[in-house]
């Protein structure tokens, strides 16, 4: 465990919360005693960052706001002294339309719902469980373009999701890499969801930025995530923290796991029984 922390990088959906859910008060207690003694708290997702994000503190009942965000896995960054750190380029249309004309055999064959984020693109293909509980979620409507990828890739976009079961995720995955490979990374952020985005770009080199931004060594961080792409959050981080609900994979490459998941407040827990009470700055 790190001896002082002086910033804390988490993933959201099934780390800090369940889908959609709201912060667990103890967690939101843990944060408020962190945040109080100096400690920055950041959020570190694969969605695109808006404005719902960027009040996501307020959002929570939090008394202060996030000091910063790392979106798109890495591909968007920013934190309250700089505004704006760091954006990734926009995956081109032409490219777009060779993965997805590649893809088509599957998506057709299995009807995986597809759809992209970034850049204002909306589009989606096969709007059907998760993707339509993703746009409910998120208060959003999707542009359907099922069947037409000509009129799906009429605007460049950060990333490529395919949302299917963990059998077809396996498909695409075999299809996918050998081909491309070299170029982009295909990463899964939920069973039978996996996105299509650069390689080079990931919540740990987007963690790095910020932390070198703000003069902060990466071992003085700690991280929280549960998924596959959380992965390189983790290890960038001084100490990488998986939930117990996490995968297998995270679990594995992870420095520690929590004994409670996120339902229960799992990250919240951590802090106070691995940091806070340690270091006499927990007073319940």
């Amino acid at each position: 465990m790190i001896k002082k922390i002086k910033a804390i990088a988490a993933d959201i959906d099934m780390t800090l919360t369940a889908k959609g859910g709201d912060l667990p008060e103890i967690t939101k207690k843990a944060f408020d005693a962190m945040h109080e003694n100096g400690v920055l708290i950041g959020l570190a997702t694969g969605r695109e960052l808006n404005d719902r994000l960027y009040n996501q503190g307020a959002e929570w009942g939090l008394s202060y706001p996030m000091d910063f965000l790392i979106g798109m896995n890495g591909g968007m960054l920013w934190d309250r002294f700089h505004g704006n750190v760091w954006n990734m380029d926009l995956m081109s249309m032409d490219t777009m339309k060779e993965i997805l004309y590649f893809m088509k055999p599957i998506v057709d064959e299995y009807e995986v719902s597809v759809n992209v984020e970034g850049g204002g693109n909306h589009a989606a293909m096969n709007i059907k469980g998760e993707l339509f509980a993703s746009m409910k979620r998120r208060g959003w409507k999707f542009d359907d373009f099922t069947g037409d990828i000509e009129g799906f890739c009429s605007k460049p976009c950060y990333k490529i999701l395919f949302r299917t079961t963990p059998d077809v995720e396996k498909l695409i995955r075999e299809k996918f890499t050998p081909v491309y490979g070299d170029r982009f990374q295909i990463i899964s952020t939920f069973p039978g969801t996996v996105e299509v985005m650069d390689k080079n770009v990931t919540k740990g080199t987007g963690l790095a930025k910020i932390a070198a931004a703000n003069n902060i060594s990466m071992d003085e961080v700690i991280a929280f995530g549960d998924n596959e792409n959380d992965n390189p959050l983790l290890t960038a981080a001084g100490w990488g923290v998986c939930l117990a609900n996490g995968s297998d994979g995270t679990k594995a490459i992870a420095d520690d796991v929590t004994e409670q998941d996120c339902f229960a407040g799992g990250a919240g827990i951590y802090l106070i029984e691995k940091y806070l009470k340690p270091n006499g700055l927990w007073n319940e």
